[in-house]
C-alpha cells in the first residue's frame, strides 16, 4: 500500500517538478546554446564566467522558497491556515526588499562584478552587457521562485509546472527573436531572460488573487525569529545548489591554470548536457517538500523514511536514462558550439565522464533537499559544507592537477562515492521519531 501511495505522490509532485527543472535548465542555457551557434563560443566561455553568480541568484532563491516552504507545509498539514498566511506574506514583503537591492546593485556595478568573476579582454565587454541587464532580471526571478512554492503548498503543482513551461517557450521565444532575427547580440540574451521572467511573476500574482485555495496575503506581523529559522533551515539548501558554482568555478580556475586556456570553452559547452542530470534529483526532493512537511507534521515517521528512499531509487533510474539520451544528443551538438573543432572530443570525454559523476550524486545532492523539508538544518548544514565547501573543490583541483582533463570527472566522482556509503551507514539507524519538531517554539 506504501509503496502505491508513493508512487502517486512522486507522481503528482516530483514527476511534475522534475520535468520543470529539466525544462528550465534547457531554457536557461538557452542563452549560452545560442550564444555559442549564433555568436561566438568567445561569448559562451565569457557567460561561463559569470555563471557562479548567476547560480547564486538561484540558491538564494531555494534558501528562501525551501525554508517558507517547509514551515508552510508544516502548519498547512496542521491546519493552521491564519499562521501559514502571516507568515508568507511577511517573507514575500522580505524577499522583494532584497530582490531589488541584489538586482540595482548588479546591473550598476555590472562591470566591476564581471572583472570580480574573472572576466577580462574581449569577455569583459560580452560579461559587462549581460549582467547589467541580467541584474534587474533578477528582481522578478527571486520573488517568482518563492510563489512557485507557495502555490505547490497551497496544492497547485500543476499550474506551477504550466506556468514555468510557458514561461521557458517565452524565454527561448525571445531569444530566437532578439539575438537571430534582430540581431541584438548579447543584449538580447539578457533581454529575453528579463521579459519572461517578468511573465512568470505577474502570472504567479494572478494566481494568488484568483485562483488561491488556502494562501492568502494579507497585512502581517513581524516574523523576526520565523525568518532566522527560514534562513537556517534553507542555508543547507542554498549550499546544496550553490555547489554548482563552486564546482564551476573551482574548475574554471583549475582549466585556466593546469590545462590549456581553450578548454575552458569544451568544459563550458559539455555543462550545458551534464547540468540537466542533478535537476533531476533537485526536481525529485523539491516536489516532494510539501509531503514530507505534512508527514511530519502529522508524525507519519516511517512512511517519511520510505519515501525518501523510494524517491533516491526512482530519481537514479531517470539520471541514467537522460545520461544516455543526451550522450547522442551531445555528440550531435557540440560542434555547432564550438568554434574549434579540435575541441569537440575533448568536450564529449567531459560529458561522458562528468555525466558519470553527476549521476553518482544521487544521494549528495538529494539528502540535504530532504533534511531541510523535515526542519533537521543541523544535518543539511554538516553534509552541504563538508559536500560544498571542502570535499568538492579539493578533490577537483588535484585530480585536474594530477591527471589532466579526465581529472574533472574524477574530481567530482569521488566526493560522491564517500557520501553516499556514509549516508547508507547513517540512514539504517537513523530513527525519526527521535527528532524534535521545533516549529511550535
Amino acid at each position: 500500500m506504501d509503496k502505491r501511495e508513493f508512487r502517486d505522490y512522486y507522481k503528482e509532485y516530483s514527476n511534475r517538478v522534475i520535468k520543470t527543472k529539466v525544462i528550465l535548465s534547457v531554457a536557461s542555457n538557452a542563452d549560452n546554446i545560442i550564444a555559442a551557434a549564433f555568436i561566438s563560443s568567445v561569448v559562451l566561455a565569457s557567460l561561463a564566467l559569470i555563471m557562479p553568480l548567476v547560480i547564486f541568484i538561484i540558491a538564494l532563491s531555494v534558501m528562501f522558497s525551501a525554508g517558507l516552504g517547509s514551515y508552510i507545509g508544516f502548519y498547512l498539514g496542521r491546519d493552521n491556515i491564519n499562521k501559514a498566511n502571516d507568515l508568507a506574506s511577511f517573507i514575500i514583503i522580505v524577499i522583494s526588499i532584497i530582490s531589488l537591492i541584489i538586482g540595482m546593485i548588479t546591473s550598476i556595478n555590472a562591470s566591476s562584478i564581471a572583472s570580480i568573476l574573472g572576466a577580462s579582454g574581449k569577455y569583459h565587454t560580452a560579461a559587462t552587457i549581460y549582467l547589467r541587464i541580467l541584474g534587474i532580471s533578477f528582481i522578478p526571478q527571486i520573488i517568482s521562485t518563492v510563489l512557485d512554492k507557495l502555490i505547490m503548498n497551497d496544492g497547485s503543482p500543476k499550474f506551477t509546472y504550466q506556468v514555468n513551461i510557458i514561461t521557458m517557450i517565452i524565454n527561448l521565444s525571445f531569444n530566437l527573436l532578439l539575438v537571430i532575427a534582430f540581431s541584438m547580440g548579447v543584449k538580447g540574451l539578457a533581454l529575453a531572460t528579463l521579459l519572461s521572467q517578468l511573465f512568470h511573476l505577474g502570472v504567479n500574482i494572478y494566481y494568488f488573487i484568483k485562483k488561491s485555495k488556502f494562501i492568502r496575503f494579507i497585512f502581517p506581523s513581524y516574523h523576526f525569529h520565523e525568518l532566522k529559522r527560514i534562513l537556517y533551515n534553507g542555508s543547507s539548501d542554498f549550499l546544496s545548489v550553490f555547489t554548482d558554482a563552486i564546482m564551476i568555478y573551482v574548475v574554471n580556475k583549475a582549466i585556466l591554470k593546469f590545462l590549456p586556456n581553450e578548454y575552458l570553452e569544451a568544459f563550458a559547452s559539455a555543462t550545458i548536457f551534464t547540468a540537466l542530470i542533478t535537476k533531476i534529483y533537485v526536481g525529485s526532493q523539491v516536489g516532494l517538500q510539501p509531503i514530507l512537511s505534512r508527514f511530519l507534521g502529522k508524525g507519519y515517521f516511517n512512511k517519511l523514511k520510505n519515501i525518501f528512499v523510494y524517491s533516491l531509487k526512482r530519481s537514479v533510474v531517470y539520471a541514467v536514462i537522460l545520461y544516455i539520451i543526451l550522450i547522442p544528443v551531445s555528440f550531435i551538438l557540440l560542434p555547432y558550439l564550438l568554434d574549434n573543432k579540435d575541441l569537440v572530443f575533448i568536450a564529449f570525454r567531459i560529458y561522458l565522464g562528468v555525466g558519470i559523476a553527476y549521476i553518482s550524486s544521487c544521494v549528495g545532492v538529494q539528502i540535504i533537499l530532504f533534511f531541510t523539508a523535515i526542519n533537521r538544518p543541523i544535518e543539511s548544514l554538516a553534509i552541504a559544507f563538508i559536500r560544498t565547501i571542502i570535499l568538492i573543490p579539493l578533490s577537483s583541483i588535484s585530480m585536474i592537477y594530477l591527471i589532466g582533463v579526465d581529472g574533472i570527472a574524477i574530481g567530482f566522482l569521488l566526493p560522491e562515492i564517500l557520501i553516499s556509503v556514509v549516508f547508507v551507514y547513517y540512514y539504517k539507524k537513523a530513527d525519526f521519531m527521535k527528532y524534535k519538531i521545533e516549529y511550535d517554539r
